[in-house]
């Protein structure tokens, strides 16, 4: 057995999906693709070049279509002895997935669509999909429009259990979790696609995948990935790249821990259902406030409904479903929501007794934001914990993050003990970001 050249052939091909039209972005791409439009002075494709070579990447194919010419022109600069780039044209438009059929090789394919800025992990993202044995595994994160996206819903170990292509019907709850736009998708399935079809990669490859049964995971990650697809998308992560969002993004990052019930939603005491989630005035903008400086927003939050029996995680899945869908209407989302579902008091009719345990996940314990700090990149040293009760401060204290308090309910204690004080979330999130940009 050849070990070596069986691991060459086994090797990760990069794709950048380059063949579009560009409608949407108008003027800015009739004279080039827009994979060419500059980020930072620097042509998109050639930042996702980059990227795939700083995984070790080392085969990118560009399949072009519109104005194929000028990629052409530009490939063979982007070539070196680490990355072989090369370009083959579309005769005729297949779309994002039937292009796929084009690129031979045997690896797993790492698919970039070439109008996506993104800032990640690419290798920590194939051990991901080599470790599931997926078929296909698509990058998801929340965004600030996901009702213009493609929905998924993700089973605890992180597989595909429902897709909601755009557009969606009327009333539909579900997480504000997207694809972003880069994929691995199995060198299998894509040998199988018909030639000279045009297909669509979510709506008829994953979405036929999934019904076949076959492995389709998320890889969620709060790393940078926008789509900048239109005019004001366009001008927003150009902007994110003069700001530092961009490159900053594989650092620890500046994080706001924020509590859930009095904070985010009105206090109605035990939400046990969906309909009781109402947010309360301002936080929608407040979040979005966060999201657009580059903050981490993480909602970590005790919820002993589930221990007290008042509902189990599929309803707490649904109300939390319902909170990310009011905030993703206001143009805000959550990086990353824990929950600990624990409660020590035992004597509770239709308790369950598996979760009546002392936890260190329960608030003041600090173990929610601790699990955040082990899954996320967060820069302790600038990053707060918000909530409306001294157990939320103490959490935050005991991770080593800045407490802030909220609400005349805590005002007294807050001053007692010289925690920062707020009458609520806007409030604290605009005082909190003015202060940060000062120190900048």
């Amino acid at each position: 057995m050849n070990t070596t050249r069986d691991a060459l052939e086994d090797a990760p091909i990069g794709v950048i999906v380059a063949g579009g039209l560009g409608t949407r972005l108008g003027d800015a791409a009739r004279a080039r693709p827009k994979p060419m439009l500059p980020i930072g002075g620097v042509p998109l494709i050639a930042r996702q070049i980059e990227q795939f070579r700083r995984a070790g990447i080392g085969r990118v194919v560009i399949l072009a279509g519109h104005r194929s010419e000028v990629i052409e022109v530009q490939a063979r600069g982007w070539s070196d002895e680490r990355c072989r780039v090369e370009v083959v044209v579309e005769s005729q438009p297949l779309g994002s997935g039937g292009c796929l059929s084009l690129v031979p090789g045997h690896g797993p394919r790492v698919v970039a669509f070439g109008d996506v800025v993104f800032e990640m992990d690419l290798r920590a993202l194939v051990q991901a999909h080599r470790r599931h044995e997926a078929r296909v595994t698509a990058v998801v994160h929340p965004n600030d429009h996901p009702h213009d996206s493609d929905l998924v819903e993700l089973d605890p170990r992180g597989r595909l259990v429902a897709l909601h292509t755009k557009p969606h019907p009327l009333g539909l709850e579900v997480r504000n979790l997207v694809t972003a736009g880069v994929f691995v998708v199995d060198a299998a399935l894509t040998r199988a696609l018909p030639t000279g079809r045009k297909l669509d990669l979510v709506h008829d490859i994953l979405a036929r995948a999934h019904r076949d049964g076959e492995p389709i995971f998320g890889y969620e990650t709060s790393e940078y990935l926008k789509d900048m697809g239109t005019p004001s998308r366009y001008r927003r992560v150009c902007d994110d790249w003069e700001r530092g969002l961009v490159q900053g993004a594989a650092l620890p990052r500046r994080t706001a821990f924020l509590d859930r019930d009095g904070t985010i939603n009105r206090h109605v005491g035990y939400v046990s259902r969906p309909e009781q989630i109402e947010l309360l005035p301002g936080v929608g903008s407040a979040i979005r406030s966060l999201n657009r400086a580059g903050v981490q927003v993480v909602v970590v939050t005790n919820q002993p409904v589930v221990a007290r029996g008042m509902c189990d995680e599929t309803q707490l899945r649904a109300i939390h479903a319902r909170l990310e869908g009011q905030l993703g209407a206001e143009g805000a989302y959550l990086d990353r929501l824990y929950y600990c579902p624990h409660h020590p008091h035992r004597g509770f009719e239709g308790e369950r007794v598996e979760l009546k345990v002392e936890c260190d996940c329960r608030k003041p314990a600090p173990g929610l934001l601790l699990r955040a700090m082990s899954e996320l990149r967060v820069d302790v040293a600038t990053s707060a914990m918000f909530g409306d009760s001294l157990c939320d401060a103490q959490a935050g204290m005991r991770a080593g993050v800045e407490p802030l308090l909220l609400g005349d309910g805590v005002r007294s204690e807050a001053l007692r003990r010289g925690v920062r004080w707020f009458p609520h979330l806007p409030a604290a999130i605009a005082a909190w970001l003015a202060r940060e940009a000062i120190a900048c």
